[in-house]
């Protein structure tokens, strides 16, 4: 037979696991509905959440992500090599390298899965420069066609 601060403590522990079990779901269910009525009163205040009005955008989006996690990347090489950026972006993923990507073994691409430009520091131009050439490949163009810069992208934040 079992004493009773053993029973106690057994049909204590599953009831705390039902309430914390019981408050995860009464939060989702309130922040769903929440959002719903949001959703339902003013359509336009979630606009871009739930998708996307215009893809080209998410893309742009990504490309300007993986531009910052490139420059990042190179600033974390310079510090490591006394100042010195490296000449090519192969060199953040040389094997036996530090990691600059992680588990990566080449460098992030832009969305439409072509390499950004890389442009190492100069005397004209100091700070290294990443560009993407949009959607097309081609320089210039408008709209998901335009090219996206690193210079640019800084002034914009």
């Amino acid at each position: 037979m079992a004493t009773p601060s053993t029973t106690s403590a057994q049909t204590q522990q599953p009831s705390s696991t039902k309430n914390w079990i019981q408050f995860a779901l009464l939060t989702v269910l309130l922040t769903g509905g929440g959002l719903l009525i949001v959703k339902l009163v003013r359509p336009s205040a979630l606009r871009g959440v739930f998708s996307h009005d215009d893809p080209s955008q998410a893309l742009r989006g990504q490309a300007l992500v993986n531009m910052a996690w490139i420059e990042q990347a190179l600033l974390v090489y310079a510090h490591d090599n006394k100042g010195q950026y490296p000449a090519t972006l192969d060199a953040l993923v040389q094997p036996g390298a530090k990691k600059y990507f992680g588990n990566l073994t080449a460098v992030p691409l832009d969305p439409w899965k072509r390499a950004f430009v890389y442009d190492p520091p100069s005397s004209a131009h100091p700070a290294p420069r990443l560009r993407s050439l949009g959607a097309d490949g081609a320089p210039g163009g408008e709209g998901e066609n335009a090219d996206l810069d690193s210079d640019l992208s800084n002034a914009r934040h």
